[in-house]
């Protein structure tokens, strides 16, 4: 409750401040600020008791100026000109104390250069420190260059003043030098305490963060092992089966057993095979290599691999794009980027056309893929157009896309490409692949 009223003129300036020494600086300058209010008053009084008429109207004076200032910081002074303007007022007091109001030096005069010197290295910093307590000094400086005489005794006060002022005075001077440092100290070991806590925090997490790294290093050697495994165990028993299936479908057109299994395992393979290709990619972390490569040649190499398919399909490949059209990329991942779109648009035509075209345009080249399909579902579509990297949650897209498809949209960003779905017309879908030059 007392706190809260000290602390009540520097509400608005401890509302948005964080930082803890500047919010301790803060709360100086009201304590300050109620003290001085205080004293002051006392001073006042007991001059007009005493009868020291003088020092009753500087008082007076002294009094109406911290009135004025405590308004002015509880209706949001900024708290840094406010401590100027103490630092200010305190100068001004180490001065008319000198030439004014005393014909020499005396303990009170001398405390307010300590207070200043240290109120303004706590609340201002070093650069304004030095500059006041450099002003602070100069006028007792300039008091001996002056020809005064320093007699051994030093008195307690200005003249003027009786005991009881002297006293409130010394009390007022040394409670301020108190508050200063007991906050500057508290707030510094807040921070130290802070930063130890943070510390702290910071060591568990880098543990945490270690142990992490280890698992993860299992896992990766895990997935090695797993993905050399299934190349060994898989991709070569594949191999063979697409081979033999294939030697038996040309041996025995007549066998459309034998033919729908050669069919299978030769698609099977190829997924496979573009499915570890990517998988070792992603998990050697290396660096995309580009390198010229034919889009002609590309093309017609992935119309190959699925000709088969399109003969049951009873679809047509058509390659519009003209010999000779050069792009530098990653050979490796454009071939899995177009072999799944030419797979997916198969797949999704029945007596119909596939055909891959190309653009050319100023800063992009965009390799099209067309297909006269009943058309691509408008969430898939729209997933691929988007920069979301999840299939949307259809269970028909997912059915039907996939793995294929996510694996794609992934490749992308990796060859400096993107994706782009349109309507074909005047029936199917065309997805383009759009590289940039």
């Amino acid at each position: 409750m007392i706190r809260s009223i000290l602390e009540w003129p520097v509400r608005k300036q401890l509302e948005g401040e964080t930082s803890i020494l500047n919010r301790a600086r803060i709360k100086v300058l009201s304590y300050a600020l109620n003290l001085k209010l205080l004293t002051t008053t006392l001073l006042l009084i007991f001059y007009k008791l005493e009868n020291y008429d003088v020092q009753a109207v500087r008082a007076a004076v002294l009094l109406g100026i911290i009135i004025i200032y405590y308004l002015a910081v509880s209706i949001g002074f900024q708290w840094r000109k406010a401590v100027h303007a103490a630092m200010a007022i305190f100068m001004a007091i180490i001065w008319s104390n000198l030439y004014f109001f005393q014909k020499g030096f005396d303990l009170v005069t001398l405390q307010y250069l300590v207070v200043v010197s240290v109120a303004a290295f706590y609340g201002l910093g070093n650069r304004w420190g030095v500059i006041y307590s450099t002003f602070a000094v100069v006028p007792f400086i300039a008091y001996v260059l002056a020809g005064h005489h320093l007699s051994g005794y030093i008195s307690w006060g200005p003249q003027g003043s009786g005991r009881i002022t002297i006293a409130i005075q010394l009390f007022q001077n040394f409670t301020l030098i108190v508050l200063i440092n007991y906050f500057f100290f508290s707030s510094f070991y807040d921070t130290i305490n802070d930063l130890d806590a943070k510390t702290v925090e910071l060591r568990s997490s880098l543990q945490y963060l270690e142990d992490s790294r280890y698992k993860l290093e299992k896992e990766y050697t895990h997935q090695k092992h797993l993905i050399a495994s299934i190349s060994h165990d898989i991709k070569s028993p594949l191999r063979f089966l697409m081979t033999t299936t294939g030697r038996l479908a040309r041996n025995h057109p007549d066998l459309s057993t034998v033919r729908a299994i050669s069919q299978s395992s030769y698609r099977l393979y190829h997924f496979m095979k573009n499915l570890l290709e990517y998988t070792e990619f992603r998990y050697k972390n290396s660096d995309v290599q580009f390198s010229y490569l034919d889009l002609n040649e590309m093309v017609e190499q992935k119309f190959a691999i699925f000709t088969q398919d399109a003969e049951v399909n009873a679809n047509r490949f058509v390659n519009s794009v003209a010999p000779g059209v050069i792009i530098k990329n990653n050979a490796q991942l454009v071939s899995i980027v177009l072999h799944n779109l030419i797979d997916n648009a198969n797949k999704a035509t029945n007596s119909g056309t596939i055909s891959v075209t190309h653009q050319d345009f100023r800063e992009e080249l965009h390799l099209i893929v067309n297909d006269t399909g009943p058309g691509m579902e408008s969430t898939v579509s729209d997933w691929i157009n988007s920069e979301a990297r999840q299939l949307p949650q259809s269970g028909s897209a997912s059915q039907n896309f996939g793995m294929g498809l996510l694996i794609v949209k992934e490749i992308s960003s990796l060859i400096r490409a993107r994706l782009l779905v349109r309507p074909n017309e005047p029936i199917g879908t065309s997805v383009h692949i759009i590289f940039s030059k």
